[in-house]
């Protein structure tokens, strides 16, 4: 059988391989200078949009290690905890739900009512709103998961596989113990319905916050990911830029003829 390198590829299949893992396996660094279809944004409690209260919404270094990079995106809700930090996407309007392949993304809490981390919530094209806390899809939220996920803990990195996790919607389920499985939403929310932006925010929202005023949250978010049948994209939330890994790695296939040539002088050297 003959044996292929990357030396035998050629150069131009190796800038090929390249560019065919960037297509299939996205990572987007987003800053608040480069946010991506991100939008970070606060409400007081009167739910009004980047107006008053203490609420914070903001890109931080931290806390211990993310799962990506060195930061993430930090929520408080201050003094009220009917306030919200939150992370709005307008990149997936108009992608079928049913075409979800992947969607999870990690949290970090260091305040919370004892059970409210980072949700997701999407809003559809029929008019409804689908929501995903981790809470319900853990052994003791009593919904009958048959996947269970681990108990959001304080202080320490957890990731969320919602598309494998418990839902509720507007109009057809309730949370806890009456959340259902994503085929459950799939089937009851009918085909052809799609992502909406709501309100031009973004249709697809990470949040804390939204519950009793003297709740206190603080909690931070990393490593959103969603993917369809065409690729999977993964947000590493940051404060400031790092070199994305499929840079990385194209930089150093690039470089690999380089060191070959490098080994092959070095070797007649010797033989000489």
């Amino acid at each position: 059988m003959k044996r292929f390198s990357l030396r035998t590829l050629g150069f131009g299949a190796v800038l090929s391989v390249c560019w065919a893992m960037h297509a299939q396996a996205a990572i987007i660094v987003v800053t608040p200078g480069n946010m991506d279809g991100w939008a970070l944004h606060k409400t007081d409690g009167s739910v009004n949009y980047d107006a008053g209260g203490d609420a914070t919404a903001e890109m931080v270094n931290g806390p211990a290690t993310p799962p990506l990079g060195t930061g993430s995106a930090h929520f408080n809700t201050g003094t009220d905890g009917f306030q919200s930090g939150q992370l709005r996407n307008s990149s997936w309007a108009g992608t079928a739900i049913a075409d979800l392949t992947s969607l999870s993304y990690s949290t970090y809490a260091t305040s919370w009512n004892g059970q409210q981390i980072p949700y997701l919530t999407i809003w559809l094209s029929n008019g409804d709103r689908l929501w995903f806390e981790p809470d319900y899809s853990s052994v003791g939220a009593g919904n009958g998961n048959g996947s269970p996920q681990a108990d959001p803990a304080l202080n320490t990195w957890q990731t969320w596989d919602a598309l494998n996790g418990m839902w509720y919607t507007d109009n057809f389920f309730g949370p806890g113990s009456s959340a259902k499985t994503w085929t459950d939403v799939l089937a009851a929310e009918g085909t052809g319905v799609t992502i909406v932006d709501n309100g031009a925010k973004g249709g697809i929202r990470i949040a804390s916050g939204f519950a009793s005023s003297g709740d206190v949250f603080n909690a931070y978010v990393d490593n959103f990911t969603i993917g369809t049948a065409g690729g999977t994209t993964t947000y590493d939330f940051e404060l400031a830029a790092v070199p994305e890994p499929t840079t990385m790695i194209a930089g150093a296939l690039l470089l690999l003829p380089f060191g070959a040539s490098a080994i092959r002088k070095l070797r007649n050297r010797r033989t000489a």
